[in-house]
């Protein structure tokens, strides 16, 4: 998949089937806009392509009402290449952005490239304001050569599929929901540092990870998880986010004990993929309360998600 970071001067010259978005998460309702603009592509000849922002646009329309990520800009990218996408504008959203009409962004995108057919969801908005409708896209595209399919909203179980539940569900953690929304595992992906070693003194050492800022993150407590290393191998795990209040840590974070581990791994990048929440986190009365519940949380784990 090749990648843009701009729309002026590409001049692609053959026809091009597009999927416009946001897509903020890329959960099950994008990829039924992308997959439908991808598979219409494929069927006439022509090349897919899907435009959208490498930030999100209220970081520069109201930065204070911005939501945190649900995946990261690479995160997004290689979600959306897994698609099978010939072609993606990952373009900032920018103040220049913001002023253009509806029209004018409609121009400015058709003036780059030889559109043959977009596709947007039902509740797709663009230009100034979010003045654009699909039914206006609908005009345009009649009037420069265009055709325009509009995706209906896809539900799970009665519930619309929206970045809003989304990040909703994963801030009350519930993981396993918000999964069957995104269509793949909530995950979060960063670096390791080094911790108090407390895990490891009570037989149970831990993977520490910093809480990356502007990312979503689940809601404190424990959870069962499985770990991806730099090489791409995957352990299980069981995972704790908050601040430790057994030890009044002050500081929020995620600790991960991988099991079956033993690899020294200060300052690899792992990815936490989350299964499930066990619990709330709790504070111990004391050293061997907390070993006896962590003990319990990996067993339970181990029996009811993981195969042993």
């Amino acid at each position: 998949m090749k990648v843009f970071t701009r729309i002026e001067n590409i001049r692609h010259q053959a026809p091009v089937f597009i999927a416009l978005g946001t897509f903020d998460g890329i959960h099950i309702g994008h990829q039924a806009i992308i997959t439908r603009a991808v598979n219409q592509a494929k069927e006439r000849g022509c090349a897919s392509a899907v435009f959208t922002f490498s930030n999100h646009p209220l970081i520069v329309i109201d930065p204070d009402r911005c939501p945190p990520l649900i995946v990261t800009n690479q995160e997004k990218i290689d979600l959306i290449a897994g698609l099978g996408v010939d072609m993606l504008f990952n373009v900032p959203f920018t103040a220049e952005f913001l002023r253009l009409s509806p029209l004018q962004f409609l121009d400015k995108l058709a003036s780059s490239m030889r559109l043959r057919h977009v596709t947007v969801g039902a509740n797709f908005t663009y230009g100034h304001r979010g003045a654009g409708t699909p039914a206006l896209l609908k005009k345009f595209g009649t009037r420069h050569g265009f055709t325009v399919d509009v995706v209906g909203m896809v539900d799970v179980d009665g519930v619309i599929v929206s970045s809003t539940i989304i990040r909703q569900l994963v801030a009350d953690g519930a993981v396993k929901q918000a999964a069957s929304l995104l269509g793949r595992r909530v995950s979060i992906t960063g670096r390791t540092i080094e911790g108090d070693k407390r895990g490891r003194k009570l037989g149970f050492p831990t993977a520490n990870l910093a809480i990356p800022q502007g990312l979503l993150v689940p809601a404190d407590g424990v959870y069962a998880v499985y770990v991806q290393d730099e090489q791409g191998m995957k352990f299980n795990g069981v995972a704790n986010i908050g601040n430790n209040p057994t030890f009044t840590r002050q500081t929020r974070r995620i600790e991960v004990h991988i099991l079956n581990f033993d690899r020294i791994i200060y300052g690899q990048q792992l990815k936490i993929h989350f299964i499930d929440r066990i619990r709330d986190e709790i504070a111990f009365n004391g050293v061997d309360q907390l070993k006896q519940q962590m003990t319990a949380d990996v067993e339970f784990a181990q029996k009811k998600y993981f195969i042993l």
